[in-house]
């Protein structure tokens, strides 16, 4: 939604209760300007909180709609005002098709097909009835809004094969914010900083891998962890940094010493980006466009990914990207850890490739215009 107030559009975001680092920061702030036009308003709420806490282990936020129908203020007088309604992900959707106006359209914001992300999910309690929930939202997610927004051409073949959309597909890519596109900076303090926070040689060649705890990406971060085995004992000037969340999935008693994994990272957040020298995109699995696909593009890092990788992103093997199955990746590291001119021209063209078709900008635009086209007149 970032660029509909650039048109005149106005934008209220209702966000169902608050986040950790929101919380842990005392920002209890009921209503957040982002931007003229763009206004967050905030409902905090213990039973929006409690029914969060099975997502600590892995489970979808199933219990959103129904916390709703208890806790909702404000809630319901923004739905009357609204001229279109867009709801991220199918949590709330129950709740919202129950009580948005009939003559208002509803949209679904698809990030994932949701039914792929937690169809084997691994836990031991309820995992069938998880599924079966997931399946039935996002059912009615996609057959009964007035249209689904998707990230990539991909997952809207998804839907059409599972589901008998209520209305039509609107693609619009992830994307890097235009503010985030940089040159690639190996040599800034905060870079030098970040290897000597874990110990990494400056002189090291340091692959990084970044992603949330989330299947498809411990999936990936197990092949990094498969492709530091092979370097080491045999090239000891390569490492392997292993960026977010999704190293809490990893058994570090088991990881080569050529493995670091940050967990969650805010401070210097941007500087472990410049510390790498490449960045590594393995995943095998998932939905949508690949988000950190475009984070490494945005900041000029030169990326070695597989085919899957890079679904739904148009680039050429070899000028935006290296291209590579995973048997075949230590040997594209090794070729780029010797090139350093061949480093600069892949990032760079990446970071060019982002700016032109992979912003959350252009997104936007690209959304509202098929709201106008498809929805209006407003």
């Amino acid at each position: 939604m970032k660029e509909f107030p650039e048109f005149g559009d106005s934008v209220v975001r209702y966000c169902q209760g608050g986040s950790p680092a929101m919380y842990g920061s005392f920002d209890l702030r009921r209503r957040v300007t982002i931007a003229d036009g763009y206004e967050e308003r905030r409902h905090l709420h213990p039973i929006h909180e409690l029914p969060k806490a099975p997502m600590l282990l892995g489970y979808p936020n199933l219990f959103a709609s129904r916390s709703l129908r208890l806790a909702n203020d404000g809630l319901n007088e923004m739905l009357a005002d609204a001229d279109v309604v867009v709801v991220r992900e199918p949590w709330q959707l129950p709740y919202i098709l129950d009580h948005a106006k009939p003559d208002v359209p509803v949209v679904y914001s698809s990030h994932n097909v949701e039914t792929e992300r937690f169809g084997d999910i691994d836990q031991p309690l309820f995992a069938d009835k998880v599924r079966k929930r997931v399946a039935a939202l996002e059912r009615r997610a996609v057959e009964e809004t007035d249209a689904t927004i998707c990230t990539g051409e991909r997952d809207a073949n998804v839907y059409q094969d599972r589901y008998d959309p209520g209305g039509p597909m609107i693609i619009a890519p992830n994307g890097a914010y235009e503010d985030d596109l940089r040159e690639h900076c190996p040599g800034s303090q905060g870079a030098q900083r970040v290897r000597r926070k874990y110990d990494i040689s400056q002189e090291a060649t340091v692959s990084l891998f970044m992603g949330s705890n989330y299947r498809p990406n411990v999936e990936a971060a197990n092949v990094v962890v498969k492709i530091a085995r092979d370097f080491h004992g045999r090239n000891d000037e390569f490492h392997f940094l292993i960026l977010g969340d999704v190293g809490n999935a990893l058994d570090d008693r088991d990881l080569p010493p050529n493995v670091t994994t940050t967990g969650y990272v805010e401070e210097d957040f941007e500087a472990h980006f410049d510390a790498a020298d490449i960045g590594l995109n393995p995943m095998l699995s998932g939905g949508g466009t690949n988000i950190k696909q475009i984070e490494y593009f945005a900041r000029s890092l030169p990326v070695i990914s597989t085919s899957f990788g890079v679904r739904g992103i148009n680039v050429c093997d070899g000028e935006q990207i290296v291209v590579a199955d995973v048997e075949a990746m230590p040997d594209a590291i090794e070729k780029l850890s010797g090139n350093a001119d061949l480093r600069e021209k892949v990032g760079e063209n990446g970071r060019l490739l982002a700016a032109k078709r992979y912003t959350w900008e252009a997104s936007s635009r690209t959304v509202r215009t098929q709201f106008r086209e498809i929805l209006g007149p407003f």
